[in-house]
């Protein structure tokens, strides 16, 4: 029999090894396909639920300026141009094309700002990543399927002085952020562990499965915890029924649990407890946990099994504000939930791989918690 951690190492280095994990490519395709054979191993039969969306496929994007050119990445719920591009003066301030920069969330603030403000004909977004390292960490798309304001491109934050200065000096650039938008197909994956009283409200366990490049601190954690999860409630024959999804959409203003709970409509408030495994669960560098709850009896429980198992507490979030990830969309529809999530030194850029952004004795002692967490839940 494997041990936990030879398991945790197996299922995260796959998934890492399998490729950008963003949603509806084919790798995300073919991992949707790889994880039902893990939930097969554990015992439990999985089922494939697609959901359509109109794929954003990214084309020639880059910023020209001093006779450089600089690639970076549209934003994906924002606009595009044609090949020309738009030309013009940069500046940080009252130029038509504004250089955006900062802080993680000063920058993230100020871009929101920039693009509702209708003053731009085109921004560059300096992207940081939550830790310290940095890269090109594309930002989310939470208004993915009502793209709005001026075309973005987002550009790798190790271009942030050289930018600054060009911009300081209101130097003439030309901005290129080309892409369309194709039909296409994306696939969670689901399974149910029938309880004794199926009269019983049911337990949901939740990971997000997609994002930006491999990803393997991001969403590894999540999946080899809900693996862990769904192994030993199957062995215990829980009282209630115990569903489990993974979700593709994650970075796209979370598509694919939206599909799932449109398929399960009541189910947001009829679960007794969701519990969300979600970003950086056992990342190594920097890590940023954070414990998200929708009452106090909750969190009183979801602390206890933590402090038993990891080394490290994460972050008690107040209940007043809302919540990261797929929670999110269980918090506004009124439902109960415990969540995990963070970030890390190397939170959404090419840089999370493994095996040098996972702790794999820090999933373990997380998934330790959160198995015993659910068999309370399901009993």
């Amino acid at each position: 029999m494997t041990s936990i951690d030879d398991r945790i190492s197996r299922h995260i280095r796959e998934y890492d090894g399998q490729g950008w994990h963003r949603t509806g490519t084919t790798v995300d395709l073919e991992s949707a396909h790889w994880l039902p054979g893990l939930v097969e191993e554990v015992g439990v039969e999985p089922v494939l639920e697609s959901f359509t969306l109109d794929r954003v496929v990214p084309g020639e994007s880059y910023i020209e300026v001093s006779g450089r050119r600089i690639e970076g990445l549209p934003l994906f719920d924002g606009g595009f141009t044609g090949a020309e591009g738009v030309h013009g003066q940069m500046g940080r301030h009252d130029a038509k094309i504004m250089l955006v920069e900062g802080s993680p969330i000063l920058a993230a603030e100020a871009l929101d700002d920039a693009r509702r403000s209708g003053n731009y004909r085109a921004l560059v977004f300096v992207t940081n990543s939550i830790g310290s390292a940095p890269g090109l960490a594309p930002r989310n798309a939470p208004d993915f399927t009502e793209p709005f304001g001026p075309p973005v491109l987002q550009v790798n934050g190790v271009e942030h002085e050289s930018l600054v200065q060009q911009a300081d000096a209101g130097a003439s650039v030309r901005v290129v952020v080309q892409a369309e938008r194709r039909p296409g197909e994306a696939v969670n994956v689901a399974a149910e562990i029938q309880g004794q009283d199926r009269d019983l409200p049911p337990l949901v366990v939740m990971t997000p499965r997609s994002g930006w490049w491999e990803i393997a601190a991001e969403r590894g954690g999540g999946i080899a915890c809900w693996l862990e999860v769904m192994r030993v409630i199957q062995i215990q024959r829980p009282t209630r029924d115990v569903r489990f999804v993974a979700t593709s959409g994650h970075e796209l203003g979370h598509l694919g649990l939206k599909a799932y709970l449109n398929n399960n409509p009541n189910l947001a408030t009829d679960a007794l407890v969701w519990m969300h495994l979600g970003a950086s669960i056992g990342a190594s560098v920097d890590a940023t946990p954070s414990l998200y709850t929708s009452d106090e009896g909750l969190e009183r429980r979801a602390v206890h099994y933590l402090k038993s198992e990891v080394s490290r507490m994460p972050v008690v979030r107040p209940r007043d504000g809302v919540p990261g990830g797929e929670s999110r969309e269980i918090h506004q529809r009124g439902g109960s939930y415990v969540s995990l999530a963070g970030g890390h030194a190397t939170f959404h850029q090419q840089a999370d791989r493994w095996p040098d952004t996972v702790d794999i004795e820090s999933v373990a002692s997380y998934a330790k918690s959160m198995t015993d967490l659910a068999r309370e839940f399901s009993c």
